[in-house]
């Protein structure tokens, strides 16, 4: 459901390369529920999200999305 707008938020800061999935996963571990966050705030848990795929590799990434079931 939210792929689509995190998908974009990642495009909007030049981040086409994580896949929505692992940006959505390391999000979740913030907010059990992402129905509120605006635009802004998708764009900014995006940057962290990015940041957090970068420092932890993406087999790490992988087994969070997995475990979210995404």
């Amino acid at each position: 459901m939210y792929r689509n707008i995190i998908k974009k938020s990642l495009a909007a800061i030049n981040r086409t390369d994580i896949d929505p999935r692992y940006a959505e996963a390391y999000i979740r571990l913030e907010h059990s529920t992402l129905d509120g966050l605006s635009a802004e705030k998708f764009r900014q848990e995006c940057e962290i999200a990015a940041a957090c795929v970068d420092e932890g590799g993406i087999s790490a990434a992988e087994f969070l999305a997995e475990s979210f079931g995404l």
